[in-house]
């Protein structure tokens, strides 16, 4: 068995956003927030409030090549409605409040069904999601999403990130540390399964051991088993009857699954068939990318690693489901 994991924790250096890369994306954001409040009180509204959302603040985002393009999402909580939407505005009407606000901020500004997207030259775009907190059937308190063909939605973005921290305080952070392995996967080998659907089915078929090449192979193993029982993946709160892989074709499925099968194999070879830690990083070298780093041919697979640190069964004794 090869142990695989100084070079998966170098990959892992090598894919989280940089803190100076984070620190441009916060200053885009911050003037955009800083616009949007002043166009609000300089029409004597209430300033909306703001909350970053999505990948960049579950710490789940990986860094983006330079031909690729990086999202992130801003929250605009719009102030001084009653949770009763008799008087809400329609969403069409927000929408053109927010597109006046950072008019001209940038040169490409689109107005999308569910948020207003401001692309910036630096292959990033953060997109504004809007948002009024209501009630739902229950008279509980949820986020509406303004979408400009299907009015107001339930939406609950910090409930989803709150699910995902408790998430990462039962499993560790390897949990963050898989969901980016896996984003880069998808990423390098353009395999149809967005980030979030990533995140869910990683949280809960998380598999835990002693490093993130076993953690990552596990947990793998898990998603095909779920997915091959049953192929839906619910959002795991408000609207809870949400499948993010309902629109997904039967051959869309197998495809799927076949990719996920042959990620698994590739793996399983890298740690337990490759002869040393160098002929074992060019295996993940095609899963991943060139980010991954070239191993040492002297690490020699060892026998002795492998009886002490194998385990029972994948997918078995692990196993961790919601």
């Amino acid at each position: 068995m090869n142990d695989l994991s100084k070079l998966f924790s170098t990959f892992n250096e090598k894919i989280v956003l940089t803190d100076t890369y984070k620190e441009n994306i916060r200053r885009g954001r911050d003037a955009l927030r800083e616009k949007i409040n002043t166009y609000y009180i300089d029409k004597d509204l209430i300033a909306p409030k703001h909350s970053s959302q999505g990948s960049f603040h579950m710490h789940t985002a990986i860094m983006p090549k330079e031909e690729e393009d990086f999202d992130l999402d801003n929250g605009v909580y719009l102030q001084g409605y009653a949770t009763d939407q008799t008087n809400w505005p329609v969403p069409t009407s927000v929408h053109k409040d927010i597109l006046s606000a950072v008019e001209d901020h940038t040169k490409e500004i689109a107005d999308k069904d569910t948020c207003v997207r401001v692309n910036y030259q630096d292959n990033y775009h953060i997109d504004l999601p809007i948002y009024i907190m209501g009630k739902d059937g229950l008279g509980k308190d949820v986020a509406y999403l303004a979408h400009t063909t299907k009015d107001w939605q339930i939406s609950d973005p910090k409930a989803f990130s709150d699910w995902f921290t408790e998430k990462v305080k039962e499993h560790g952070k390897e949990l963050r540390r898989t969901i980016r392995y896996l984003k880069t996967w998808t990423h390098h080998n353009s395999i149809n399964l967005k980030g979030i659907t990533i995140t869910i089915l990683a949280s809960e078929c998380f598999y835990s051991e002693k490093n993130d090449s076993l953690v990552l192979l596990g947990t793998i193993t898990n998603i095909i088993d779920r997915l091959e029982d049953d192929f839906t993946c619910y959002k795991p709160v408000r609207p809870k009857i949400e499948d993010l892989l309902s629109s997904y074709t039967y051959n869309e499925q197998q495809t799927l699954l076949e990719d996920l099968k042959n990620l698994k194999n590739k793996i399983n070879d890298a740690i337990y068939e490759s002869q040393n830690e160098r002929e074992a990083s060019e295996v993940l070298i095609e899963l991943f990318g060139s980010r991954f780093p070239l191993g040492n041919s002297e690490n020699k697979n060892s026998e002795n690693y492998l009886k002490t640190n194998q385990p029972e069964s994948v997918g078995g004794k692990n196993r961790h489901y919601a």
